[in-house]
């Protein structure tokens, strides 16, 4: 977004960086605000801005502040505009989270540019929003319903599993573990007591055991 008579081509303000000669950076955003630091020495007072953690934030939201003083000198008869403005200086994000509550400039200053990007695009496009709004309503409700029979279907699968483990217990295929308790357990095959011996002898843990537990890796 380019506003007045930035020198830079373009403003990223949600990455905090500029456009100059095709490049983005971060040096060329902070570099723009200490020139218009010459210009308008008034923006000093956002040194104080809590927002403003390091001096390339504090250069900055003198550019941002730049660019929120030019829309709203060339729109102030815009009463949507000015509306939106209000709006972001009594937004929650711009509030500091302590008992003072103080606001922050710089956090005002880029949520309102926000707002102007999305009110320039319902200029170009109206009714944009409430389309892509539409659409954003309907990929929720479509979203909850998938969840709704994916808990359902995992309800009926986990009632098949129990069910399974009952018949198995009731069979004799598989029994409850005598150290953990678990069901999760199976009968150890002739093929696998017979492999374990031939690898560790008389040091295999399959020697007269019967049933293995998947659950704690026990023999018994």
């Amino acid at each position: 977004m380019k506003i007045g008579k930035l020198k830079v081509d373009d403003v990223d303000y949600k990455n905090g960086k500029a456009n100059t000669w095709g490049f983005w950076s971060v040096r060329a955003l902070s570099g723009e605000g200490q020139r218009l630091l010459k210009l308008y020495p008034e923006y000093y007072v956002l040194k104080k801005d809590w927002a403003n953690k390091t001096n390339d934030d504090f250069y900055a939201s003198v550019v941002y502040a730049y660019m929120v003083d030019c829309i709203l000198k060339e729109n102030n008869d815009n009463e949507e505009l000015m509306q939106r403005y209000i709006d972001a200086t009594n937004c929650c994000y711009a509030q500091k989270h302590d008992e003072t509550k103080e606001k922050s400039y710089r956090r005002i200053n880029c949520r309102f540019l926000e707002q102007y990007e999305d009110y320039m695009v319902e200029q170009k496009y109206p009714g944009i929003h409430d389309r892509v709004n539409a659409k954003y309503r309907k990929d929720i409700e479509e979203g909850k319903k998938r969840y709704k029979e994916l808990q359902a279907q995992k309800q009926v699968d986990e009632l098949r599993a129990k069910i399974q483990t009952q018949q198995d217990l009731a069979n004799g295929k598989r029994v409850v573990c005598p150290y953990c308790k678990s069901t999760n357990t199976e009968k150890i095959s002739t093929m696998s007591r017979a492999v374990s011996v031939s690898l560790v002898g008389a040091a295999s843990g399959k020697i007269g055991k019967q049933w293995h537990c998947k659950n704690c890796g026990s023999n018994f």
